[in-house]
C-alpha cells in the first residue's frame, strides 16, 4: 500500500513537472518568439488593374459615399480607387494585387507555384457601388517589371471551378526581392481570399502567404446591373462612377451619352486659388517617365484646381450597332465665368522637351469651340466665328453654342461580342481670357423618330477649364517637367 501510493506521487511529480516545463516554454516563447525556419516573406497590395478595363467595388455600409472632389472627370480613377481600398470596398468579379517576395541575405529563393486559397464566405456588401468605366491603369503596375526589364504580365486565378493554381519561376536573389501580378476572378463567390506561394529555399520548400496587411483579401461576383453605361465605357477619358451620386445617366431608348475633357496626351496645364506643391506628389518616382505629370496633375485637381489650357471635349455615343439615319443635336451651354485669371497660380507638367502651352495639334479633330465668344466652328451648319468688340464672357452665360447640327451618322458595326454600336465626335476647347463653367446638351433622334435627350456634366456640376498661358500674362507661373523616357524600375512594396 506504501509502495503504491509512493508510485502515485512520483507520478503526479513527474505530470506537474512536464505541465510546468510546457507552461514555461509557452511563455518564453511568447516572450521571445523564435524566428521563422525560412527567411524568405512576402507583401501585397491592391492595384487599379489593367488599362481600358471598367472597376467596380461595393461600399461596405449603406450610405457611404466618396468625397465628392475624387469624383471629378479630369481627376481620373486613381484616386477613387485608393479612397475605396482604404474604405474597405469590396471589388466586384476581379481584383488585381501586385506581390513583392524577398528572399534572405544568405539564401536566394524560387517561386515555383502560386496559388489563390478561398476562405469564409461573406455577406454580399449593401452599400454603393463606385467604380471606374474605363480606366487608365495604375502607374504602380506600369513599374512592375521582371529582372530582365520586361513589364510583369499578371497571372490569372479564379475562385470558381478550374484556374485555382499555376506553376512559376520566379527567381529571388540572396537579400533581393521580385515582384509579380495576379488578377483572381469570380462569377459566384463572395468571400475571403488570400495567395499563397510554394517557395524553395535552400534545398527546402516552404509556402509563404500573400494577403492584405495580414487580412484577407475579399472579392464578390460583378454588379447584376452594370455601373458604366457603353458610351462610359467606350470613351477614353478615365472615368470615375458611382451610384451614390447618380451617375451615370441611365440609358434611354438603348442610346447612352458620354463626355471626357482630356488634356493633351503628353502635357497639362491648371490653375489654383491657393500655392500648391504639386511636384511633392511625385515622391521617389520622379524619374519614372509617365508617372510625374500624372501625379502633379491630380494633386492640383484635389487641392481644388482647375484644368486649364487647350482641351479635347469627346462625345461619345452608344446605341443599336449598324443602325443608319439617326441624327445628333449637341450644344455647349455656359454656365459661369470667372475673370482675373492671370491672378491665380499656374502650374504645367510636360516631358523634358515638350512645350506644355503649344497648340492642341489634332488634325483628325475638325471641331472648335470659342467659350470667349461663344461660337463654335465645325462642320456645316454647326456653327460660324463672328467677331463683337462690345463682346464680353459674362454676356454668354446661359446660352448655348452649337457643337453639332441636325448632323447624320450611323452607329458601328456590332463587335464580335454582341455590344452595342457607337459615334462619337470631338472638338478642341480652349479659353483665353477666363475660367469657364459649362455643360453639354445632347438630343439624338433614332430613325423611329425616338429621342432621348441628355445634358452631361462633371458629376452633377459644370466642367471647369480656365485660359492657357499662351496668351495670357500670369503673374506666378510654375513650369515642372519630367523625363522624357525615364529609366524603368521594380515597384518596392512595402516591407512587412
Amino acid at each position: 500500500m506504501t509502495r503504491a501510493r509512493s508510485g502515485a506521487t512520483v507520478a503526479a511529480a513527474v505530470l506537474i513537472l512536464a505541465l510546468c516545463s510546457a507552461l514555461t516554454i509557452t511563455v518564453l516563447h511568447a516572450r521571445y518568439p523564435v524566428p521563422p525556419a525560412s527567411g524568405v516573406h512576402a507583401t501585397g497590395t491592391t492595384l487599379l488593374g489593367e488599362t481600358g478595363a471598367p472597376w467596380t467595388a461595393t461600399l461596405p455600409n449603406p450610405g457611404q459615399q466618396p468625397p465628392a472632389g475624387l469624383m471629378r472627370d479630369a481627376l481620373g480613377c486613381v484616386p477613387l480607387f485608393r479612397w475605396a481600398a482604404e474604405s474597405r470596398a469590396v471589388p466586384r468579379g476581379q481584383a488585381t494585387v501586385a506581390y513583392a517576395v524577398g528572399a534572405s541575405p544568405s539564401h536566394a529563393a524560387v517561386v515555383r507555384g502560386i496559388r489563390v486559397v478561398k476562405g469564409p464566405r461573406l455577406t454580399v456588401p449593401r452599400g454603393d457601388d463606385v467604380g471606374c468605366a474605363s480606366n487608365d491603369g495604375d502607374e504602380r503596375q506600369s513599374v512592375l517589371t521582371t529582372g530582365d526589364g520586361k513589364p510583369v504580365r499578371p497571372v490569372r486565378l479564379s475562385l470558381d471551378a478550374g484556374a485555382t493554381r499555376q506553376s512559376a519561376a520566379l527567381i529571388v536573389r540572396a537579400g533581393g526581392s521580385a515582384t509579380g501580378m495576379v488578377a483572381v476572378t469570380t462569377a459566384s463567390c463572395t468571400c475571403a481570399w488570400w495567395l499563397e506561394l510554394d517557395v524553395e529555399e535552400g534545398g527546402k520548400r516552404v509556402t509563404v502567404r500573400v494577403d492584405d496587411g495580414g487580412r484577407p483579401f475579399t472579392l464578390a461576383p460583378p454588379t447584376a446591373t452594370p455601373l458604366a453605361t457603353p458610351a462610359d465605357e467606350a470613351l477614353e477619358a478615365p472615368r470615375p462612377l458611382s451610384r451614390a451620386f447618380g451617375d451615370p445617366q441611365p440609358t434611354r431608348s438603348g442610346v447612352s451619352v458620354a463626355v471626357g475633357l482630356l488634356p493633351e496626351p503628353e502635357s497639362w496645364e491648371a490653375e489654383s486659388d491657393t500655392p500648391l506643391d504639386p511636384a511633392s506628389a511625385v515622391g521617389g518616382e520622379a524619374a519614372l517617365g509617365g508617372v510625374g505629370c500624372r501625379r502633379m496633375y491630380a494633386s492640383v485637381l484635389r487641392g481644388g484646381g482647375v484644368p486649364a489650357g487647350e482641351h479635347q471635349l469627346k462625345l461619345e455615343i452608344s446605341g443599336p450597332a449598324g443602325k443608319e439615319g439617326a441624327v445628333l443635336d449637341a450644344r455647349v451651354r455656359l454656365e459661369s465665368v470667372r475673370g482675373d485669371a492671370g491672378q491665380r497660380y499656374r502650374y504645367s507638367c510636360a516631358p523634358a522637351g515638350v512645350d506644355a502651352h503649344k497648340a492642341y495639334d489634332r488634325p483628325d479633330i475638325d471641331r472648335s469651340v470659342y467659350l470667349d465668344t461663344l461660337h463654335a466652328l465645325g462642320p456645316f451648319p454647326s456653327g460660324s466665328l463672328k467677331y463683337d468688340p462690345d463682346w464680353t464672357p459674362e454676356r454668354g452665360v446661359g446660352k448655348s453654342m452649337p457643337l453639332a447640327v441636325d448632323e447624320l451618322f450611323t452607329f458601328s458595326t456590332a463587335s464580335a461580342g454582341g455590344g452595342p454600336g457607337a459615334f462619337g465626335i470631338s472638338a478642341v476647347v480652349g479659353p483665353e481670357q477666363a475660367t469657364f463653367g459649362f455643360t453639354v446638351e445632347v438630343t439624338v433622334t433614332l430613325p423611329t423618330g425616338e429621342r432621348t435627350e441628355f445634358t452631361l456634366s462633371d458629376h452633377g456640376k459644370p466642367f471647369l477649364l480656365g485660359p492657357g498661358t499662351a496668351k495670357l500674362s500670369a503673374s506666378r507661373q510654375e513650369d515642372l517637367h519630367e523625363p522624357r523616357n525615364g529609366p524603368r524600375s521594380h515597384y518596392d512594396l512595402p516591407a512587412e
